[in-house]
């Protein structure tokens, strides 16, 4: 993993959405896709294996009284996948973006936000570094209890949607 403060510097926007927060961490991967196609395949990442851990999710979330349909029972296309600032990326809302440096995606439930987001680094090759990284706020005490208890899950996901993306 990637020292996610080290990375967050790098763009300034990020500053209010990682100023205290709650947990931060960050996975990087080389690739030669451009951000666009990066952020598309990252975003669309959905094997068997994760909407069975979304259904488990699912069940978790209701004991909690958290929302939970929305991230499985949503009708937004890939193609309509929008990275602006105000458009929607799978069930997260873009609230910051800037094409091929960086995008900051926001979810929100009764006990925490969650922004996913990529940063890119590329060389004068056609090489791109990209930094996928998670910020969580807790707003409650049930914040920290669920979130510690997907945390493991949240870093294989993350890491596989970044792997996939950058195939």
């Amino acid at each position: 993993m990637t020292n996610p403060a080290a990375i967050i510097e790098t763009v300034p926007e990020l500053h209010k959405y990682s100023a205290d927060a709650d947990h931060v961490y960050c996975h990087p991967f080389d690739s030669r896709r451009d951000m666009e196609d990066f952020l598309v395949r990252l975003m669309s990442y959905k094997p068997v294996w994760l909407t069975l851990l979304y259904t488990i999710r699912g069940f978790l979330a209701g004991i909690m009284g958290l929302k939970h349909d929305e991230l499985i029972n949503h009708s937004l296309k890939v193609s309509d996948y929008d990275f602006n600032r105000g458009g929607q990326v799978d069930f997260f809302y873009s609230v910051d973006f800037e094409a091929d440096r960086f995008w900051i995606g926001e979810v929100e439930d009764n006990h925490l936000t969650a922004y996913l987001g990529v940063i890119s680094d590329s060389d004068e090759n056609g090489q791109h570094l990209y930094h996928v990284f998670t910020i969580v706020r807790y707003k409650n005490w049930l914040g920290p209890v669920y979130f510690n208890l997907i945390r493991p899950f949240s870093h294989l996901v993350v890491y596989c949607m970044g792997k996939y993306a950058a195939e």
